[in-house]
């Protein structure tokens, strides 16, 4: 679970990225796609509130916790830097609203489903920082690297 954690976080990273046209690049994205639509099914197969719940605290937890890493290393450069910090605040305010805190209303158990399709939708498809996400190629592989070995 941990390593599917780790590739989920470089194929956010790769998937929210204004990529040129690079090859593969169509491949990533479906690649994260389906493992963002993996975590809904399994929220919205989840027996009872805690066991959704969990699910996704343990999703946004490993994706806060591995984009920080990336964050932190210094062979990023400081746009990588900056775009990884958006991503990771994404996250922190996910957190937020599941839990409740920082002035969320905590999800209501009823609406964890719900709540985990917004999650998929907004990291599929909203920009970040006002028109894209821009992270070169090496800091990529640096963050699925990093992200593989450390969780």
């Amino acid at each position: 679970m941990n390593k599917f954690i780790a590739i989920l976080a470089m194929v956010t990273v790769a998937a929210t990225a204004s990529v040129k046209a690079a090859p593969g690049s169509a491949l990533v994205e479906e690649q994260y796609k389906a493992a963002l639509s993996h975590v809904t099914q399994e929220v919205a197969q989840a027996k009872d509130p805690q066991e959704k719940r969990q699910i996704l605290g343990h999703f946004i937890n490993g994706m806060k916790d591995g984009l920080q890493k990336a964050e932190g290393l210094e062979s990023i450069s400081e746009a990588d830097r900056a775009s990884l910090h958006a991503v990771t605040g994404k996250f922190f305010a996910y957190d937020a609203e599941l839990n409740g805190l920082a002035g969320y209303d905590r999800v209501a158990d009823a609406d964890l489903n719900a709540f985990a399709g917004y999650v998929q939708q907004s990291m599929e498809q909203a920009p970040i920082s006002g028109g894209g996400v821009y992270i070169s190629g090496g800091a990529l592989i640096v963050v699925l690297l990093l992200l593989i070995f450390l969780l």
